[in-house]
């Protein structure tokens, strides 16, 4: 700054007239400005200027560097800056302290040089070449860490983002729920004896057994959705129940399941086939197959026409084998399909309580599918029906 003052001042003088003690002190300030930025005397005053402006731009560099280092360090997210060959830029405080990285010695060495977590390291080498790509969720240090990977054509990015308390919060939430549910069942099978009896007694006096069946069925809503809140809890968490992987035919659990449903189907006149091979094999538990095909093929009866068709078909792709459950219902608008997933959405929210619906079938099937390592799709028309397709991957 010193430096730009003085060649301010001999600027100003060059324009107002120069006398000769200004020009011996011009000369004195121009030594003076060589020897600060070691520059031969001889130097023009053009690179003089030259040399002030560049020091001064570097200088506010350094300043905005350094801010930028003092923001990136209060954010509780790691940040790993690399360059195209894997050695280390930058590193922020929650990155090193994460990562057991040294403060002064991590610069130029490669990422496994300094990285000591075995899985971090596998997850930059096998994403080093991709452009980006997420690991979920990983513990290190007792946080629940989740890893992004990104790259362009200068630097590669190490994010590592702190879902601690999210999944504390959801841990909490789940807990809640399954303590909730099996507290419930007791007194609800209670009031469900109950009832049963007093209906019993109370054969003679119609309007008393009216009042009787409609409380019956406020009962069975309680009690199925006290059922599909276990089992949304038992999928999330898997808490004492490991589940399988191996080779089951799929097309008897599709039998029983319509079997199984074939007493709402006949108070519907709804005709229900199933066009699966008998040798079709599929891999997982056979739990997960029967939560997802009791609620396609329940939701396909329920929400159907009288005297619709329920048709469960198979058709095969490159890398994965499709089971289809189609029907003939009045469809669902395409407004409400990014949704239908969802735990408690419904798209009548009238009809489905009439029927009997909890709103946690869709979310159930999406769960038990995602354990499958498949996927889920929805296709429908208004007027025309509804098609649920289930990838799954071959055997």
């Amino acid at each position: 700054m010193l430096a730009i003052a003085t060649l301010g001042l001999c600027i100003a003088g060059i324009a107002t007239g120069i006398t000769m003690f200004q020009i011996k002190k011009m000369k004195t300030i121009k030594k003076k400005l060589s020897s600060l930025f070691s520059l031969p005397e001889e130097v023009s005053w053009n690179e003089l200027v030259y040399c002030v402006e560049k020091e001064r731009n570097e200088k506010r560099n350094r300043d905005n560097i350094h801010l930028l280092s003092q923001a990136l360090n209060l954010l509780n997210e790691g940040l790993v800056i690399m360059s195209p060959s894997g050695k280390l830029i930058y590193t922020n405080r929650f990155a090193r302290e994460l990562l057991d990285i040294h403060k002064e010695k991590y610069k130029n060495k490669y990422f496994y040089q300094v990285i000591s977590d075995l899985d971090v390291i596998t997850f930059i080498n096998e994403n080093f070449d991709k452009e980006y790509n997420v690991w979920e969720s990983k513990k290190i240090k007792n946080r629940y860490i989740q890893l992004v990977f990104a790259a362009d054509v200068d630097e590669k990015v190490l994010l590592l983002r702190d879902l601690t308390q999210i999944k504390k919060y959801e841990n909490l939430k789940r807990d809640f729920i399954a303590n909730v549910s099996h507290e419930l069942k007791t007194p609800v099978a209670t009031l469900k004896l109950l009832m049963e009896t007093l209906e019993d007694e109370c054969q003679t006096n119609k309007t008393a057994t009216d009042f009787i069946k409609k409380a019956q069925g406020r009962i069975e809503y309680m009690e199925q959705l006290i059922q599909d809140l276990i089992t949304l809890t038992m999928l999330e968490t898997s808490k004492g129940i490991p589940f399988e992987k191996t080779k089951i035919k799929l097309k008897p659990i599709i039998d029983k399941i319509i079997e199984e449903t074939s007493v709402i189907a006949k108070q519907k006149n709804v005709q229900v086939e199933s066009f699966l091979p008998e040798d079709l094999e599929v891999t997982g538990d056979e739990r997960l197959f029967y939560f997802i095909f009791r609620n396609l093929i329940d939701n396909a009866i329920k929400y159907n026409h009288e005297g619709g068709k329920v048709e469960i078909k198979y058709s095969t792709l490159p890398k994965e084998q499709v089971i289809s459950v189609c029907d003939t219902g009045p469809g669902i608008p395409k407004s409400h399909l990014p949704f239908i997933f969802e735990r408690f959405y419904r798209v009548d929210k009238s009809r489905s309580r009439k029927l009997g619906g909890t709103g946690l079938g869709l979310s159930i099937v999406k769960l038990a599918v995602e354990k499958l390592n498949g996927k889920v799709d929805v296709e429908s028309e208004v007027g025309k029906g509804t098609c649920f397709k289930v990838y799954f991957p071959y055997p």
